[in-house]
């Protein structure tokens, strides 16, 4: 992609970020768009055909930004100590806290929505969770490989599960939030749950021989 183009398309996904948040799929016109975007219909035709691609492309853009976090966070565990309680504390916050904005939550229900009504979304959406949870699997698993480390659930079916609570625990948050309810669920209590998923399932020799937890 040429940079001008480059530079117009990241434009583009910001104002389209903003547009599909607040008005959702069909109701974000491509004029909101733009208008979000400080850019003509022009430029958005000269790099879309329809939407739907921009849509996606703001989907894969969010969960980029979402899956390099936690690349960096799970490249600061210390392997000298135990990391279970590392790796639960890092979900914990990604699930609890602030690293995935609200517009996260909008994203990603008004995905859903649509792919529960439309077939390609549905195989789109699909597609992108398999590649999300692989992505975030391998990362998981070359730190479980480096401790010695072995979890109740491989790495892509950890990434899977994770994946499924923060959606769950982000919308229900955001409507607490929005009914000024107070959430009933404490990082605390979030950290000690995931801690569990973590824990070994037995004591297994690490590639230098040492044994560990």
């Amino acid at each position: 992609m040429p940079p001008q183009r480059s530079k117009t398309v990241e434009t583009l996904l910001a104002g389209a970020e903003r547009a599909f948040a607040e008005r959702g799929f069909h109701g974000a016109s491509i004029g909101y768009i733009c208008q979000c975007a400080g850019k003509t219909t022009g430029a958005f035709y000269s790099n879309y055909d329809n939407k739907l691609k921009l849509f996606l492309d703001v989907f894969r853009r969010h969960s980029d930004r979402t899956a390099e976090h936690i690349g960096d966070r799970i490249a600061e565990v210390d392997t000298e100590r135990d990391i279970a309680p590392q790796l639960a504390r890092i979900f914990a916050e990604i699930i609890s806290g602030g690293a995935l904005d609200a517009q996260w939550v909008f994203i990603h229900l008004e995905f859903r929505l649509m792919a529960l009504r439309d077939r390609n979304a549905a195989i789109a959406l699909v597609e992108h969770e398999e590649r999300f949870s692989h992505r975030i699997g391998t990362m998981l698993d070359a730190l479980f490989e480096r401790t010695g480390h072995r979890p109740v659930l491989p790495g892509s079916e950890l990434a899977g599960l994770l994946g499924a609570m923060t959606r769950g625990v982000k919308l229900d948050r955001g409507i607490y939030t929005t009914g000024g309810v107070a959430d009933p669920l404490t990082f605390d209590q979030m950290s000690r749950a995931l801690e569990g998923l973590f824990t070994p399932l037995a004591t297994v020799r690490s590639p230098s021989g040492e044994r560990r937890s």
